[in-house]
């Protein structure tokens, strides 16, 4: 049986305004999340609607926040992570669930017919 828990990188995006240009420094925090796949077109529809290639949830404990999400790999730092969009966050009593997919949205045009 495979376990659903499953360390994730929570990805957050802080930019900074300079006096010239903005720049983007990415912070990460390790936790452990129950990591659900939602894939179906229907539930995708009523969820987000639209349909994405790829989609998960990720329920974690406590109030948290994310721009990003990415799969810890061992031996590749944070930075280098591959970074997955966060599509919505839900806020509970105790926990948070964030929905994010690899941002690849599917459209009749790319449906084989």
């Amino acid at each position: 049986m495979v376990s659903r828990l499953r360390p994730i990188v929570l990805c957050t995006k802080t930019v900074i305004h300079g006096t010239l240009d903005d720049s983007e420094v990415w912070t990460y925090q390790h936790v452990i999340a129950h990591v659900t796949e939602v894939n179906g077109a229907q539930v995708q529809n009523n969820l987000f609607g639209k349909q994405f290639d790829m989609t998960w949830v990720a329920r974690i404990q406590g109030n948290q926040k994310a721009d990003a999400i990415a799969f810890p790999k061992q031996g590749v730092s944070d930075d280098d992570l591959e970074k997955y969009k966060v599509i919505q966050v839900r806020k509970h009593a105790t926990r948070t669930d964030i929905y994010f997919s690899n941002d690849l949205e599917v459209d009749s045009n790319g449906l084989e017919q």
